[in-house]
């Protein structure tokens, strides 16, 4: 039931209320009248019945009292008239004329309590009142009833009782109350006219705001109230509805600024802007954690760990792998697999990366030649981080209801990862510096930096862990030769000759480190003593072979190989590269272009005392 129903409703309750009210109120007060005004006329008429039978009684006519009865009795709505006489006044006089005695119960009452008693008897067609009034002994009026009566102060004497038609009592009552409920109608009409013509434009106000309230509570702000025909109504809806194009617009305003600061713009819009703004800012609010978390990891492959994260906690993933791609290099690292990767990208090239777009399997079964797994659909999305750099992140689905699901979050994942590019740069840029200071920039080998923390960290854990390492310690013979024969540029080419035949000479485990000037480094992993002496003299030949080219002409150049073994030789590794950089410089003592493993025997040769310092 609407406000409007509920309030005619309640008027028309007060209305019928008060009618009924007003006309029960008429009918009892013009009865109460009528019947009081009939009350008061049969006293009278008792009254004057009394005073002429007393003037009868004193002037001794008192026989001719049925004719003065009489005439009463046929006066205007008197129907009749009798006259009962007490059982005193019968003992004393008689019963008189008509037999003056009491006629029915109710003379007798009042002969016996002296009190009045009124009776109304209604018909469909008359209403009668019967009304018997007693007349009492006094000693004290005029005349003295005493004189002619034998009885007591205040003693009944008789009773007269009438029956009078008060039927046009009730007629003019009805009347009345017919004229009081035609105006009452009337007046109430008129009161329910002027309330509906000043309460409809309230009402009519209060719907059109309850209908744009509902509006705005779905999101349509678009919504006017109308303000009707009443002055103030027309000046609340004009500031409701300035309001609301405020709202409206500010809104508007709202959403779509905000939402240019994520990239998915596939998510479903809400068609209230209040909601929307409030997804958006929750979104911004999630990346925005997640920013100042990434940007507070000390290590690339932290931030890496938070977005797999991301992945898998808040995009409920449980099958997918991050692979980094360096574009210059060629280079390709998984760097997080959930489960495993099921793709070969190492060993072959990734298409996403090479098409600058997504690999959806569902849309072409057997996309990316390099995918093996059966019974699975797979995503691969790449995501420019730099000019070199490039994350792919492959998400394996078993459904098509999950990979449907993966499209839809396929920009939320890149608001993420754009998210992270700057820290990933920073991070990947601090890698390129830390590397650079740790990496002989002419040969690409690590320097006596990296040696340094190396020894440090890697050798205590490897003395622990019973891992032992050859030591090579190589130097070209004649290397100042070169320089001042051809120059340096011509000696920096040397270098470089060198530095690949190590390189090429050992294996990805093992380290090889320019030592300074013409000298290098190489450290062998877990190297026996038969392949100890197997690579340096590999790298020893090799480097023989090679040909220098220098001002139009070629030349060739030898090397010198000292070796030492930790822990075999010592437990410090700096006692070993000294120990190697004795045997280097036993190999050049004794002709060159050889390798010399080191032994006792060098010691007792070698005149040392205390620390020995490394040239």
């Amino acid at each position: 039931m609407s406000s409007k129903q509920k309030v005619i409703i309640s008027l028309v309750v007060l209305f019928v209320l008060f009618f009924i009210s007003i006309i029960s109120s008429t009918v009892i007060n013009f009865r109460n009248y009528g019947l009081k005004t009939a009350q008061d006329k049969a006293e009278l008429t008792a009254e004057i019945i009394k005073t002429g039978l007393t003037s009868h009684m004193v002037n001794g006519i008192m026989n001719e009292r049925e004719f003065f009865l009489s005439q009463i009795e046929h006066a205007e709505h008197i129907n009749q008239l009798w006259i009962a006489r007490s059982p005193t006044v019968i003992k004393q006089y008689g019963e008189g004329f008509n037999n003056e005695i009491p006629r029915d119960n109710i003379d007798k009452e009042v002969l016996k309590n002296g009190k009045t008693l009124t009776n109304i008897t209604e018909t469909a067609s008359k209403s009668l009142m019967r009304v018997t009034i007693p007349f009492e002994a006094s000693a004290f009026g005029t005349p003295n009833c005493m004189t002619c009566h034998n009885a007591q102060e205040g003693e009944v004497l008789g009773a007269v009782s009438m029956v009078m038609d008060i039927t046009d009592v009730r007629m003019s009552s009805l009347k009345t109350v017919l004229y009081n409920m035609g105006f009452t109608v009337l007046t109430l009409f008129l009161i329910f006219l002027i309330i509906n013509k000043f309460i409809k434009p309230y009402v009519s106000i209060f719907y059109s705001i309850q209908s744009v309230m509902q509006g705005a509570y779905r999101g349509d702000y678009s919504l006017r109230v109308n303000g009707s025909t009443n002055e103030e109504s027309q000046a609340v809806a004009s500031l409701l509805n300035t309001m609301l194009q405020k709202l409206q617009h500010t809104f508007e305003e709202l959403d779509r600024k905000v939402y240019i600061f994520i990239k998915n713009k596939n998510y479903v819009k809400e068609t209230d802007p209040l909601k929307n703004i409030n997804n958006t800012i929750e979104r911004l609010s999630d990346i925005y954690k997640f920013k100042q978390t990434i940007e507070n990891d000390k290590e690339l492959e932290d931030i890496y760990n938070r977005i797999a994260y991301v992945l898998r906690e808040r995009f409920g993933l449980d099958d997918f792998s991050i692979i980094e791609i360096d574009n210059s290099t060629k280079n390709k690292k998984i760097v997080y697999s959930e489960k495993e990767c099921h793709c070969d990208v190492i060993n072959g090239e990734c298409r996403a990366n090479r098409i600058h777009s997504n690999v959806d399997s569902s849309i072409f079964a057997k996309s990316c030649e390099l995918y093996d797994l059966e019974g699975s659909e797979y995503i691969c999305t790449p995501y420019t981080i730099s000019n070199d750099l490039t994350l792919v992140t492959t998400i394996v689905t078993k459904t098509k209801e999950e990979t449907s699901r993966v499209r839809t979050i396929m920009s939320d994942i890149e608001d993420y990862i754009t998210t992270a590019r700057p820290a990933i740069v920073s991070k990947k840029l601090m890698q390129m510096l830390n590397l650079m200071a740790r990496v002989d920039q002419l040969t690409g080998m690590y320097n006596r930096k990296f040696l340094d923390e190396f020894a440090d960290v890697s050798i205590p854990q490897a003395a622990r862990a019973k891992i032992s390492y050859a030591i090579l310690m190589i130097d070209i013979d004649y290397f100042k030769m070169i320089n001042d024969t051809y120059g340096h540029d011509i000696g920096d080419d040397a270098i470089r000759i060198v530095s690949n035949v190590i390189k090429d000479s050992i294996r990805s485990s093992d380290i090889a480190i320019r030592y300074g000037g013409e000298e290098f480094l190489v450290l062998l992993y877990n190297c026996d003593l038969e392949n100890i002496t197997r690579i340096a003299e590999t790298i020893r030949i090799n480097f023989s072979k090679e040909k220098i080219s220098a001002q139009g002409t070629t030349f060739s150049k030898t090397l010198s190989v000292g070796c030492s073994v930790f822990p075999t030789d010592s437990n410090s590794i700096w006692k070993c590269i000294k120990y190697a950089d004795m045997s280097l410089y036993h190999a050049k003592e004794t002709g060159r272009n050889k390798v010399v493993k080191f032994s006792e025997d060098l010691l007792a040769e070698a005149d040392i005392s205390g620390d020995y310092k490394i040239k």
